[in-house]
């Protein structure tokens, strides 16, 4: 299913640029240091362990750095051009879309979202993060949970700017609330602080109070 009208992906994204600068650099460091030493045999006589250095420190460059890049830049989310991820001045109502594994396109509700493993198939479900545990959708065939929490995180804040913008309360801090109130009854593991970084631009909407 195409990107549905008035979304823009989040790989389209000015915020996202600075991640696809530098997983560019990583992709240059990573070739440099494979194909300088090959193109240095025609003029120096070179051992082939440094060949084999070489060709062993850039593939572990690329490893290294590469993934949590590229799944950033991945993330299945689209919003439209009245969301704080978008440079503009907020004119109307702010929407926040996710594609499923299926391509398929959906509008978020109301609620935040969290990652459930399907015990049919390889991969996560996307739900909905109350009682509930409402099901949206199949989201990713990956097992790399890590990776893909870090998608989740970045739709979730993408949900709560676009609750201030419609001018809704959070309903993460009203579950927090309850809880409070509940006098440990009801035992839940919300995310710290410390988990909530995404190094880069998206730090400043992240770690926003």
């Amino acid at each position: 299913m195409s990107v549905p009208k008035g979304i823009i992906e989040f790989a389209d994204l000015a915020l996202c640029s600075p991640y696809k600068t530098k997983l560019l650099r990583v992709r240059i460091i990573t070739i440099l240091t494979v194909i300088l030493p090959i193109l240095l045999i025609s003029f120096y006589s070179l051992p082939i362990f440094v060949i084999l250095l070489s060709i062993t420190i850039g593939a572990s460059i690329y490893l290294v750095f590469s993934p949590d890049l590229e799944a950033i830049i991945a993330t299945p989310l689209g919003v439209n051009i009245n969301h704080p991820f978008v440079d503009e001045e907020p004119i109307g109502k702010a929407i926040v879309s996710v594609k499923l594994s299926t391509n398929d396109w959906i509008d978020i509700g109301e609620h935040r979202v969290r990652l459930v493993e399907d015990e049919l198939q390889r991969g996560f479900n996307l739900v909905e993060d109350h009682e509930d545990y409402t099901t949206l959708g199949h989201f990713s065939d990956s097992i790399n949970k890590v990776r893909l929490s870090k998608q989740v995180i970045i739709i979730n804040q993408a949900l709560a700017l676009r609750d201030v913008v419609n001018g809704k309360a959070d309903p993460i801090e009203e579950a927090r609330e309850r809880e409070a109130m509940d006098y440990g009854l009801l035992e839940r593991d919300w995310l710290g602080e410390e988990e909530l970084n995404v190094e880069g631009p998206l730090a400043k909407f992240i770690n926003k109070e």
